[in-house]
């Protein structure tokens, strides 16, 4: 990042200006990425299966609370559900069980929608395809200790191999964007906490967890800014020299140290967003040591916070 003593909030005000101007897009993942993945999983995982149990009707409760019993069974718990990736394979399915219910189509393959930042080419790196893949599956063998495992362990391996063949395409300089970097970014993480899940599995000793802390921001080509970025850069200053105080000092907070590299500053201003989303991973877990990584699990009741009738 040009300048290291931008604080986030300052980038979010910044672009939030810019966007008024000069839309581009929002680079934040879906935010259960980071709540479902998180120390405070289980907080979020409920508070997640009651709002969409509370946006249903009492019939499409009824049915949406059938459709969890005949995947779980009567008593309702999921292994390791209220942590880490099984957390966020149940928020893909109470979202995608309450679409169904209300009579939206719903594709059973491809990416996940709403998981990921939407390419308007239609493109998504191989790494997306299979992390999409392995959360459709989870609720099917997630009291399958054996079965998890072995599935676990193949999904993992192919996002390591999937994501060395990105790095390798990146050393030979091949063209990127914003968006697919992300998603990019997205399924190394997760890869990371997949990782992280089959020690938990496997009641690893914290000299057998190692988790790469390594966040690898890659040469970007191409933003989506949707306008002319010259002719919106002269509105963009003219809009902070009447801004309150607040917005101009986040602009002086925010500017370089030194030349900057981006031609415009709305352009400036997208790249600074774009790369504190590869800040995520360093801070997204919430855990104090590799101990409490390992000793958080969780399993999930179903049955506890249902709102429908269970039996």
């Amino acid at each position: 990042m040009e300048n290291m003593q931008c604080p986030a909030e300052d980038v979010a005000i910044l672009a939030s200006v810019a966007r008024d101007i000069c839309p581009f897009p929002d680079y934040n993942p879906s935010p259960l990425f980071v709540d479902m993945l998180s120390i405070n999983s289980s907080l979020h995982l409920r508070n997640h299966y009651r709002e969409v149990q509370s946006s249903l009707t009492p019939k499409q409760l009824e049915d949406f609370t059938q459709g969890l019993r005949t995947t779980f069974g009567r008593q309702g718990k999921v292994t390791l559900g209220g942590v880490g990736v099984v957390a966020l394979s149940l928020a893909v399915l109470f979202d995608t069980l309450a679409r169904q219910i209300r009579g939206e189509w719903v594709s059973d393959s491809g990416p996940i929608p709403g998981l990921f930042l939407k390419n308007m080419r239609g493109y998504y790196p191989p790494q997306v395809h299979t992390v999409s893949e392995y959360l459709r599956l989870v609720p099917y063998i997630a009291n399958n200790p054996s079965r998890m495992v072995e599935e676990s362990e193949k999904y993992l391996k192919k996002l390591i191999i999937q994501g060395r063949h990105l790095e390798k395409l990146g050393e030979n300089h091949t063209m990127n964007e914003d968006i697919t970097a992300v998603n990019e970014m997205v399924g190394s993480y997760f890869a990371g906490c997949l990782y992280l899940h089959l020690r938990r599995i496997n009641n690893a000793t914290v000299e057998e967890l190692v988790i790469s802390n390594r966040s690898r921001s890659p040469d970007v080509n191409f933003f989506h800014l949707n306008c002319d970025p010259e002719m919106a850069d002269r509105q963009f200053l003219a809009e902070l020299q009447k801004s309150e105080n607040r917005i101009r000092e986040a602009f002086n907070r925010c500017k370089p140290n030194h030349e900057r590299k981006a031609k415009t500053w709305l352009l400036y201003v997208a790249q600074l967003q774009w790369l504190d989303v590869f800040t995520l991973p360093l801070y997204a877990f919430g855990y104090e040591s590799p101990e409490s990584m390992i000793a958080h699990r969780e399993d999930f009741d179903l049955k506890a916070d249902a709102l429908g009738k269970w039996t």
